[in-house]
């Protein structure tokens, strides 16, 4: 589709990344184009041709689904991957995964750990160190969408999140109310 490539030297071209999440337990994938403008040519014909190839993949016994399509427009003169403007181009503006019995919906801006599985055993082995009782408080310093204040939730009196990114505290605050944990508040802030 004639869809140029980003150069970093010369700050020419549209495409400079394209970031992939996948939930490992529900097979939603998301496709996050990151180009130096909102105007991608052919950009509708693109998507088309995506699902045919996600639709072909799932075909050959595989579980991906592609739930998500979003344009993030970084056109500053940086190596910093993401910019401020993301644009939903398909579907829905997030995917969903779980770490344990907690289901997260996880945005393009946001930070989710890339292999959910050993991050589930991670997160089992802190609760063991923790040694919870449910009267404690617990502090997660860099929070991210929730995922371990969530599931340290479940275990302590109360739970307080801290992330820089505000979307990112959306999501946290939105995976708490879908999992209906009322025991956690979170915050913007370093």
């Amino acid at each position: 589709y004639h869809i140029s490539v980003y150069n970093e030297a010369t700050g020419e071209g549209i495409l400079r990344h394209i970031l992939t999440r996948v939930g490992f337990k529900t097979g939603d994938l998301m496709v996050c184009l990151i180009a130096s403008t909102k105007k991608v040519p052919e950009l509708d014909k693109f998507v088309a041709e995506l699902q045919k190839e996600v639709d072909k993949f799932k075909a050959g016994g595989n579980n991906i689904r592609l739930r998500s399509v979003m344009l993030n427009v970084n056109s500053e003169r940086t190596n910093r991957i993401l910019g401020n403007k993301t644009i939903l181009v398909n579907g829905q503006d997030y995917i969903s995964d779980y770490i344990g019995d907690v289901k997260f919906h996880i945005s393009a801006e946001s930070f989710y750990q890339v292999n959910s599985l050993q991050t589930e055993k991670i997160y089992e082995k802190v609760l063991e160190y923790a040694e919870l009782t449910g009267t404690e408080t617990v502090w997660d310093m860099y929070c991210g969408i929730g995922t371990i204040s969530l599931f340290l939730a479940q275990y302590a009196k109360k739970v307080y999140g801290v992330e820089v990114v505000s979307r990112a505290v959306e999501d946290a605050k939105n995976n708490a109310d879908i999992n209906d944990i009322n025991n956690v508040d979170f915050f913007v802030g370093k």
